[in-house]
């Protein structure tokens, strides 16, 4: 009997009350099978239960406010019983083999924990109050194929009092005994569960000494249990009990109706049509546009695009689009799915499940995926290459597809903020100095040189690796990577134009505006009805406005639109399908047409598009990679 491994975090900070590891390795080795109502969320009951519960690759603890100390350990055999704990469960865990602490909304583990092989596991939960937060102690160990039911040692309060049985449970928010009630609920469910994998002989009064509760408890919390849909009803407690329980019904969305006969903004439906497979697109996927915007197969339709409130012409016609590729570096399924299109099919070229990807990028390395604490790269044939540990979506390429600036940051009892550049190539980075104490995040790679917001966002530097920082005259907030353009924030005017000349033009912008890639023109989104507001720099006072068909995602938030070239964007629906039933559609600036694509329903709800990565040309306007930029196709006249 050994301890192999430990971890420790004195500044761990949980969200919504729950302190949670999930596996860390989602994409690693096949674990083994346990039953489906083990997977998170599989069962609608309170997270963490009374103490904790595990089940197939995720661990829930109760955890108050504040930070807390958690130390975990991995030993090769059942460790020493634990004194001086104020509350310890055993419970099973089901798990790939590495497991970290992360949060509720925060994906994957932070911080990788080595168990060691892919199986079963024993884990001892024990908590503890202290002068400072919580502690707690973790301890695994691994097990055969029959696990053995949950089993809990010590409580500081009981699982249900005399006090909490003599009142009505009623559905409300907050504590008192119908909270009480849903915690142990959660007790009984995982107990169950688990037990099915042991096949052990479910009782009355094994209930009961399993929960370290009373009989008369267990009798209330299994009346709750079928009170709430969560138990099948069962016949009486006297014997041996089949309790069947119900899983969460799994939401099912309907398709929404057919479109009006005219879009909602200032646009007007000029046509509609199906659109056909291309005989020109046989082959590989990053061929050239032949004859204007790119179109995808599925739906398509035209629009005409208006400045202001200027009504379009009426009789107005337009050929129905040309058809074209799907998106072009791909997406993000909402199961993890790395999907690419080769030779005209979709293609899963990786998998990471059970994380929430917020952004995803192309390079020349393969595809960058970032949530809120993890950043990898996907290469072209699968691979995983972790960049690193709590570094979010904050990050940015440079505009060859090589080097990625990210911010690590700690958030604890003394936040730290470091500013690495990633080489793509090999993984290695490189750190600006600079206090760490600072708030500090990457706004754009240029010729060389990151350019990162400091002080809060109240000042800008100039950092180029092996040099100190440079501090720069404005507060810069975004950087164009192709064309050194820069919007900055300015005292009376909330938009400065700096270009790379060092030039300063204020404009009459909606502050939000941010730059369209090769630094040209600036948009904003419009969220009610949907559209596109773009500005020229020459006339910033007459936007051109262009509109989006009703049920468009036009916020800022993983799934949002993504640009696919600086004359093209992509924008996906809000809800799986926007108004004309399209999965997401293609823009096409110049000419204001656009059309419908339809995703495969295996990429699931709301799918995170892949920013392509561009090229650039002669006068450094970007182009997608690829792919041969040519005049636009317009709509005839009338």
């Amino acid at each position: 009997m050994a301890l192999l491994r430990t971890f420790e975090d004195r500044e761990y900070l949980p969200e919504y009350g729950t302190l949670l590891l999930r596996d860390a390795e989602p994409w690693g080795p096949a674990r083994v099978r346990v039953d489906e109502l083990l997977r998170e969320y599989a069962v609608r009951t309170q997270a963490c239960g009374s103490i904790a519960r595990a089940g197939d690759g995720w661990i829930e603890g109760r955890a108050s406010d504040g930070y807390h100390a958690v130390r975990l350990e991995s030993h090769d055999a059942p460790p020493s019983e634990d004194d001086d704990w104020a509350d310890v469960v055993e419970t099973p865990l089901a798990t790939a083999g590495t497991v970290g602490l992360t949060t509720v909304t925060g994906g994957a583990p932070r911080d990788s924990f080595r168990l060691g092989e892919p199986g079963l596991y024993r884990l001892r939960f024990c908590r503890r109050p202290a002068d400072d937060g919580d502690s707690y102690l973790l301890r695994f160990w691994p097990v055969p194929a029959d696990p053995g039911p949950p089993r809990w040692l010590v409580r500081s309060r009981p699982l249900l009092s005399e006090h909490d049985l003599a009142q009505p449970t009623m559905r409300t928010r907050g504590g008192g005994p119908a909270a009480r009630f849903r915690y142990a609920t959660s007790d009984l469910l995982s107990l169950l569960l688990w037990a099915r994998e042991s096949e052990a002989t479910v009782t009355l009064h094994w209930l009961a000494d399993r929960l370290l509760s009373t009989p008369d408890a267990v009798r209330a919390v299994l009346r709750h249990a079928v009170d709430d849909g969560l138990l099948a009803p069962f016949d009486g407690t006297d014997g041996p009990m089949t309790l069947v329980i119900r899983p969460t019904p799994r939401e099912t969305r309907q398709a929404p109706p057919q479109p009006p006969t005219r879009p909602a903004g200032t646009g007007r439906l000029l046509g509609t049509g199906g659109v056909v497979r291309s005989e020109a697109r046989a082959g590989s996927h990053a061929g050239t546009c032949a004859g204007g915007p790119p179109h995808a197969s599925g739906p398509a339709m035209a629009w005409v695009a208006t400045t202001g409130s200027q009504a379009p012409e009426r009789g107005t016609r337009s050929p129905t689009p040309p058809p074209g590729p799907p998106p072009r570096a791909g997406l993000v399924g909402s199961g993890g799915e790395l999907v690419m299109w080769r030779d005209d099919a979709p293609v899963v070229v990786a998998r990471w499940p059970g994380v929430q990807v917020a952004r995803a990028m192309q390079s020349r390395h393969g595809t960058v995926l970032l949530t809120s604490t993890q950043t990898v790269l996907v290469r072209p044939d699968g691979e995983f290459v972790l960049l690193g540990t709590d570094m979010g979506w904050h990050a940015v390429l440079d505009a060859a597809g090589d080097q990625l600036a990210a911010v690590e940051y700690h958030v604890g009892r003394r936040p730290r903020h470091r500013l690495h550049l990633v080489d793509l190539a090999d993984g290695s980075r490189r750190s600006m100095p600079w206090d760490e104490t600072d708030h500090v995040s990457a706004v754009g790679i240029h010729a060389g040189a990151v350019y990162a917001s400091v002080d809060g966002g109240g000042a800008s530097v100039r950092w180029v690796p092996g040099e100190e920082p440079e501090p720069l005259p404005h507060a810069l907030r975004q950087v164009d990577p192709y064309s050194g353009v820069a919007l900055a924030r300015g005292g009376s005017h909330p938009v400065l134009l700096v270009r790379p000349d060092g030039e300063v033009v204020p404009l009459p912008v909606d502050p939000a505006a941010t730059l369209v890639p090769g630094g040209r023109q600036l948009c904003s989104w419009v969220h009610a009805p949907p559209g596109l507001r773009l500005y020229d720099p020459a006339r910033p006072d007459r936007p051109r406005m262009l509109a989006l068909p009703g049920g468009s995602a036009t916020g800022p938030r993983p799934g949002g639109p993504v640009w696919e070239s600086p004359e093209h964007v992509l924008i996906p629906a809000q809800d799986g399908h926007n108004e004309i039933g399209a999965s997401l559609v293609r823009l096409h600036l110049r000419s204001g047409l656009m059309e419908g694509l339809t995703l495969p329903p295996e990429v699931g709800y709301r799918p995170v598009l892949v920013r392509p990565l561009f090229q650039t040309i002669g006068d450094d306007q970007p182009r997608s990679a690829g792919r041969t930029v040519r005049r636009p196709h317009r709509p005839a006249d009338p």
